[in-house]
Formats: structure tokens, C-alpha cells, sequence
């Protein structure tokens, strides 16, 4: 997934500024896993999208061999 890096460079990032008290830098590793998910789930969503075009595509071109069959024949 395309978010998985992010997720976990947010994950390091947050560790350690728990660790050390450094709450900018556990902030901004809480941002990089929200922008990682976002990511996940963008990608998700077009691959979804990607489907269902394909799918509607291969349908009306069974709809079109189908009339030019009955035409044809």
C-alpha cells in the first residue's frame, strides 16, 4: 500500500518524541499515520473506481457483440 512507509515513519516519529518529550515531533508523527491511512484508503478508492470502469466497459461490449450478432445473423 502506498501509505504504509508514511504510517510507519509517523509511528517512529511519534515513539520518539514521547520519549524524549518532544511533543512537535509526536505531532507530527500522529500527522505522517493520518496522511499514510489517507493514502491507503485514496488508493483503495481508485482502484475500486478502476474496477467498476472495467467492469461497465466489458458489460457494454457484451452489449455490442451481442447486437451486432442479432444484426448479423
Amino acid at each position: 500500500m502506498p501509505g504504509k512507509v508514511q504510517k510507519a515513519k509517523g509511528q517512529a516519529k511519534e515513539a520518539i518524541g514521547k520519549a524524549v518529550g518532544n511533543k512537535h515531533l509526536e505531532y507530527e508523527g500522529k500527522c505522517d499515520q493520518a496522511i499514510g491511512e489517507a493514502r491507503d484508503k485514496a488508493h483503495k478508492l481508485k482502484k475500486h473506481v478502476e474496477n467498476k470502469i472495467d467492469e461497465k466497459l466489458d458489460e457494454i461490449e457484451d452489449e455490442d457483440d451481442r447486437g451486432r450478432d442479432r444484426t448479423n445473423g
